[in-house]
């Protein structure tokens, strides 16, 4: 996993306060999958991850979406190793809050983290886990626990919604040869990749996506923009 210490990336990570962005639970109940494995894993590819006091923010490469995770979400995630079990984890959670937790609470996360492709592999559900909802695992956390329900958030970046209305100025690459001014207006508010070199060219692309000006600001004497270029702004 990296670690963003872009500015520029940590525009996605400040996912409360974009009201253009579309927020949204991945769905309330868990669906029969095949087979029965206790253990699950991570990914830890193609994820740049920021750590917050009561959350953790993703940021997935793959398919340029964020995803905001609780602090019990998050404690669930960082403990798929592959080999501790959904009842350890629960032990161990129980542990660190010191207080009653269920199994089928654990399970109730990893289908979220599934669901979210932040599993290495798609999860299987043991039958007795099988339909059960929020509300059912609201209910069985302990009553007046300090304890939160684990909550698995994602965001669909507005880029990827708005990608078929770029202006066609914006979609040919553009190079930097006197500062931001060389940004065409139509283009201020739109998202593109920013690569180190005169063409545009994937092989330099820098992480995450950035507007011409932000882009233009850089301090690099050889630089370029486009979008939605490599990075699939």
């Amino acid at each position: 996993m990296l670690e963003s210490t872009s500015p520029a990336l940590d525009r996605f990570f400040r996912i409360r306060q974009y009201s253009s962005y579309a927020l949204y639970l991945k769905g309330d109940r868990l669906k029969k999958a095949k087979g029965d494995d206790p253990r699950a894993l991570a990914r830890t590819t193609e994820l740049i991850v920021k750590e917050l006091p009561d959350e953790v923010l993703i940021y997935d490469l793959k398919s340029n979406n964020a995803h905001c995770l609780n602090e019990t979400a998050a404690f669930v995630w960082n403990h798929c190793d592959g080999q501790t079990t959904a009842n350890e984890i629960a032990k161990l959670m129980e542990r660190k809050w010191r207080t009653p937790v269920r199994e089928e609470v654990i399970w109730f996360t990893l289908n979220k983290l599934s669901r979210a492709d932040l599993m290495q592999e798609q999860i299987t559900l043991p039958d007795a886990q099988i339909g059960m909802s929020r509300r059912s695992a609201v209910r069985r956390l302990a009553i007046g626990s300090l304890l939160t329900v684990p909550v698995v958030m994602s965001v669909v970046a507005p880029t990827a919604m708005a990608g078929a209305s770029i202006p066609s100025q914006c979609q040919t690459c553009i190079k930097k040869s006197n500062g931001v001014q060389d940004c065409p207006s139509v283009c201020n508010s739109i998202l593109g990749t920013c690569s180190g070199n005169a063409g545009c060219a994937a092989a330099q692309a820098k992480p995450g996506c950035i507007t011409c000006v932000a882009c233009f600001s850089l301090t690099d004497t050889t630089i370029s923009w486009v979008a939605p270029g490599a990075n699939a702004c």
